[in-house]
């Protein structure tokens, strides 16, 4: 089942690590508009076994990525083949978001 969207949290180490969950799930990296809702500039997936949406955005933010990109989003997942699916189809959604390279 494909949980609610969370609130907008800030996209640094100490927020990433109180605030993602250690589960599966699509997560949203961007910055915020100024109704306060996010712009992803990036939609990534945590969908293996060893491997969770906190895991993930700490991995990103240690490689210091997207310097640009202020808040993010998640959303958690029941299984590893709904987050695969929900972030194909959020990509599509949003239409490859800035960071989002196309596949094929």
């Amino acid at each position: 089942m494909i949980g609610q969207y969370s609130p907008n949290y800030l996209y640094n180490e100490i927020s990433v690590r109180l605030n993602a969950p250690d589960s599966w799930g699509v997560y949203y990296c961007g910055t915020l508009n100024p109704n306060g809702s996010l712009f992803p500039y990036y939609v990534g997936r945590a969908s293996d076994q060893n491997v969770t949406v906190k895991s993930r955005l700490l991995d990103h933010i240690r490689v210091g990525e997207w310097p640009d990109i202020t808040h993010f989003v998640f959303v958690t997942c029941s299984t590893s083949q709904e987050a695969e699916q929900f972030e194909m189809t959020e990509i599509a959604r949003l239409n490859n978001p800035k960071y989002n390279k196309r596949l094929g």
